[in-house]
């Protein structure tokens, strides 16, 4: 076995670690949204709590996101207003 094939070896060795580490911490993260459902199930004024922060957001998302879409549509139309005089080359 060469220096090489040592260090790919030791490379594909760590890479494995690391993809073994993050499949556990999902799973945590996964355990641990599984709890904050069952809190909410069990606490139904929880819910609407949440749920109403949720459309909050949602709102505050859609008003941005509108006026994003004003703002873009404004400025590709022409400048009435301006003194430039354009011509058309060919």
């Amino acid at each position: 076995m060469t220096t090489d094939e040592g260090s790919t070896a030791d490379a594909a060795r760590a890479g494995l670690e690391h993809l073994q580490s993050a499949a556990v911490e999902m799973i945590a993260a996964a355990r641990s949204m599984l709890d904050a459902v069952e809190e909410l199930i069990d606490d139904p004024r929880m819910a609407s709590s949440v749920t109403a922060a949720f459309a909050t957001v949602g709102r505050g998302i859609e008003g941005a996101v509108a006026s994003m879409t004003d703002a873009m549509a404004n400025s590709a139309k022409p400048d009435e207003d301006s003194h430039v005089q354009r011509i058309k080359v060919s």
